[in-house]
């Protein structure tokens, strides 16, 4: 991964279709002639970076050519959350305020949400820069999602089908695997939020996991949580949910995987607008 001379293709759809179709077999032979025979090929040529965009309504976009990941286009842009409308909002809410959730309730867990008036991408990294409150509790695991809403408020999803035969309905056969994408999702124990001043960029946050920073009652902390990057189309109408939980709200990545249960009690606080302003930031693509 160090190395200057290297190629990213993101694409849509499942690892083992993907990797064995035909145009994409023999892109990466033209790579291995060029590396390790000394082809002259072309290679050199291709983009160095072509990834795909979902839109989660069957337009998906792949192949798209780029110089670096996120693309150069990208603008990362501020959502603030604004507690007692639970909407994101691309300005600074002046009157501070509160959402919460009873860790033992159901749901446990609040929601922001922002509607597109015109076409917009999301391409790179999306993080959460939140301030947070453990009441009854020191610590808190915090777990947050991204979700495309249709314009009625429905969320999309995508799923990857690989085959066709009967065992597509064992989830665990290998030969059946199937690929659901839900969204983009991020996860922190608040007593491990100290970053790592040399790794962390602006869009990516890098936790050193080197100390132990438990809460104290009523203090107010600053969190930055990465989640997983993304390319997502949305049409005008169409609408974003950014979620907070005390629980991990898309289950495990694999089937027969034990659910991580959180070190949670009491209430978490989710502190928005004026001197605590919470926010989502989105990677726009210009």
């Amino acid at each position: 991964m160090a190395c200057e001379e290297k190629w990213l293709r993101i694409h849509n759809s499942q690892e083992w279709s993907d990797y064995y179709d035909e145009a994409n077999v023999e892109d990466l032979r033209r790579f291995l002639d060029h590396y390790l025979r000394g082809e002259d090929n072309g290679w050199e040529e291709t983009p160095r970076v072509r990834y795909s965009v979902l839109d989660l309504e069957g337009g998906d976009r792949t192949g798209i050519p780029a110089e670096s990941f996120p693309p150069a286009e990208v603008d990362s842009t501020r959502f603030y959350l604004e507690a007692n409308s639970r909407s994101l909002t691309i300005t600074t809410p002046t009157a501070s305020a509160e959402a919460s959730y009873d860790v033992a309730a159901n749901p446990n867990a609040v929601s922001f949400i922002t509607r597109f008036d015109e076409e917009t991408e999301l391409v790179g990294y999306p993080k959460a820069h939140l301030w947070v409150e453990a009441r009854g509790s020191d610590d808190m695991d915090l777990f947050v999602l991204l979700q495309k809403l249709d314009a009625h408020g429905t969320p999309l999803q995508a799923f990857t089908v690989p085959n066709q035969n009967a065992r597509i309905h064992d989830a665990t056969d290998h030969g059946a695997t199937i690929l659901k994408y839900k969204g983009s999702d991020g996860r922190l124990r608040v007593s491990m939020r100290h970053l790592d001043e040399a790794l962390s960029a602006e869009d990516v946050p890098a936790h050193a996991f080197d100390r132990v920073e438990k809460l104290q009652p009523a203090q107010l902390a600053e969190v930055e949580i990465d989640l997983l990057p993304i390319g997502l189309a949305f049409h005008p109408g169409e609408q974003l949910r950014f979620v907070i939980s005390s629980r991990n709200l898309l289950g495990t990545m694999m089937p027969g995987i034990h659910e991580y249960v959180g070190a949670n009690s009491g209430q978490h606080v989710i502190h928005t607008g004026g001197e605590n302003a919470s926010y989502l930031q989105l990677p726009v693509l210009k």
